[in-house]
C-alpha cells in the first residue's frame, strides 16, 4: 500500500501537474522501518557547479519495496535542454535511514520513462567503530541538503597529523582539524588563495566554507561521509573520490 500525503513545503503552486512513475527499489542489504515515511524529489540538475534546484517534492506512506510511487511535477517548468534526475530518502524523524546515492536521470536527455531509483542504507555504525576519515580523497555531492551535480567538485582531505585541505570549487584552503570519536571541527580561520571565479563557482566556494564553520561532528557510512551541525544535521556530504 502506497499513500500519497502531502508536498513538501516550500514548493511553488503547480499549474498543469503530470505524474512520473518512479520505481524505489532497496539496494542490497537495506531494510526498509516500520511504517516508513519515503520521500521523493524532482531535481533541477542543469547549472554545472551549482546545487540543484527542487521542481517538485512529495511524501508516501509505504509498507514495502519495490513500490511504484507517481511523483506530480509541472510540465511548464521543464524544458528539454535541461537535466533532471529523482532523488528519494526516508526518514525517521529528523534521521535520514535510506537515501539515494548517485544520480537517476528523469525526463530528459533519452532518460527511462519510468525512473528506477536505489535508496541506500545510511545507518551508522557505533561510535567505536566508526572507519578513519584522514588519509582519503573527499568529494562533495550534496550542500544543505541540494544536491551538487559537476565535474569538477569541491573536495577535501585531513592528514592524521590534523592537517586540513579543501578545495572550494574556486580556491583552495588549508587550516587545521580537530578529529574525534565521532566529532570533528575545523579551526578557523582558514587560510586560502583569493581567486576571483565567476559564478556560481565562487558562491560553491562560499557554501562550502560556511558549511565547515557549521560543522561539529561526522558519521561515515561505507564510502560516504556525513559533516553534521550541533543539531545533528548534515550540513555537507562527501564520497572517496577515485584514485
Amino acid at each position: 500500500m502506497i499513500a500519497l500525503l502531502a508536498s513538501l513545503g516550500g514548493m511553488p503552486a503547480m499549474a498543469e501537474t503530470v505524474d512520473l512513475p518512479v520505481v524505489v527499489r532497496l539496494a542490497e542489504g537495506a531494510s526498509l522501518p516500520h511504517e516508513a515515511l519515503l520521500e521523493v524529489e524532482l531535481l533541477d540538475v542543469s547549472r554545472a557547479d551549482a546545487p540543484a534546484t527542487v521542481l517538485s517534492a512529495h511524501r508516501y506512506r509505504i509498507e514495502m519495496l519495490p513500490a511504484i510511487v507517481k511523483l506530480p511535477y509541472d510540465e511548464a517548468q521543464i524544458d528539454t535542454r535541461m537535466s533532471y534526475v529523482v532523488a528519494g530518502k526516508v526518514r525517521e524523524g529528523d534521521t535520514v535511514l535510506l537515501r539515494t546515492t548517485t544520480a537517476f536521470p528523469a525526463i530528459t536527455r533519452d532518460a527511462p520513462a519510468r525512473p528506477e531509483i536505489v535508496l541506500e542504507q545510511m545507518a551508522a555504525a557505533p561510535v567505536a567503530d566508526m572507519p578513519r576519515i584522514t588519509g582519503i580523497a573527499w568529494a562533495a555531492f550534496e550542500i544543505g541538503g541540494r544536491m551538487l551535480v559537476t565535474e569538477d567538485p569541491p573536495s577535501m582531505a585531513f592528514n592524521d597529523d590534523g592537517a586540513f585541505s579543501m578545495y572550494g570549487g574556486c580556491n583552495r584552503f588549508t587550516g587545521r582539524a580537530e578529529i574525534g570519536d565521532g566529532t570533528l571541527s575545523i579551526l578557523q580561520p582558514l587560510a586560502g588563495t583569493r581567486r576571483a571565479c565567476p559564478e556560481p563557482r565562487m558562491k560553491l566556494d562560499q557554501d562550502m566554507v560556511a558549511a565547515l564553520e557549521q560543522t561539529t561532528g561526522y558519521v561515515r557510512n561505507g564510502k560516504n561521509l556525513s559533516l553534521t551541525n550541533a543539531a545533528g544535521v548534515t550540513v555537507l556530504r562527501l564520497t572517496e573520490r577515485p584514485e
